[in-house]
């Protein structure tokens, strides 16, 4: 083989190396263009369902905030009432009224905006309304599942509070007892110690005990002096 016939031979492999490494340059580069596209394309999908759940949330936050407007409005003066007596914002002229129309407001949050935190605390709402109702299992199946969904919740600990109330008042006030008693001063307790103390204290007052109900709120008063609790702990304990 002549000199010039290996040259022709080592430009034609040249010339097919470099015509290989250009399609999978090209086909690289399609690659690399469909990436883009695709991360562009889920990019504005995100956006676009993040846009969606704020705008979402924030129209069940307007709707919880004029549901709690409802619950929490005055009422109308009384027939015969002078007239220059107005009450801004009163709407309604029963409380059985006001909670009705406040039941409907939260419920509509509850299942137009399902999913979202207006929706939550709406529920927490309707558990109140129910347990003012007598309707204590249903208000107790509400803040359970409230809590086993939301552990870290902002208003779990009020949420747990409210079912270990209904617990104490449905008659399980000795068991409550035990319970509260085994947390207290633990630093995973659910709850704040003092607010453990005056759950304890209410278990033992239904349970007639006023021994241990008085000598509960005696600790609050002496272990958390600065406890909310404290005042109305020194007023159960009486005179110093």
């Amino acid at each position: 083989m002549d000199r010039q016939h290996r040259r022709e031979l080592k430009h034609d492999r040249f010339v097919d190396e470099l015509g290989t490494l250009s399609d999978k340059a090209r086909d690289n580069q399609r690659f690399l263009y469909l990436i883009t596209g695709a991360v562009v394309a889920l990019a504005v999908i995100g956006y676009g369902i993040y846009f969606y759940r704020s705008a979402r949330e924030q129209r069940a936050q307007e709707a919880l905030g004029k549901a709690i407007e409802t619950i929490e409005s005055p009422l109308l003066p009384p027939a015969g009432s002078p007239p220059q007596q107005t009450i801004p914002g009163a709407k309604y002229k029963t409380d059985a009224e006001r909670q009705a129309a406040a039941e409907k407001a939260f419920k509509d949050v509850e299942s137009k905006f399902s999913g979202s935190d207006a929706a939550d605390v709406a529920g927490l709402y309707l558990a109140r309304l129910e347990s003012m109702h007598g309707n204590t299992a249903s208000a107790r199946k509400r803040l359970q599942h409230f809590i086993d969904e939301h552990p870290k919740h902002l208003l779990v600990g009020a949420a747990r509070y409210s079912v270990y109330q209904l617990r104490i008042d449905g008659g399980e006030g000795s068991q409550v007892a035990q319970e509260l008693q085994a947390q207290i001063g633990k630093p995973d307790s659910p709850l704040p110690s003092d607010t453990l103390l005056v759950l304890l204290a209410h278990a033992y007052d239904a349970q007639g005990n006023a021994d241990k109900s008085k000598e509960t709120y005696r600790r609050i008063v002496t272990e958390y002096p600065d406890s909310p609790y404290a005042v109305e702990a020194q007023r159960r304990v009486g005179p110093a």
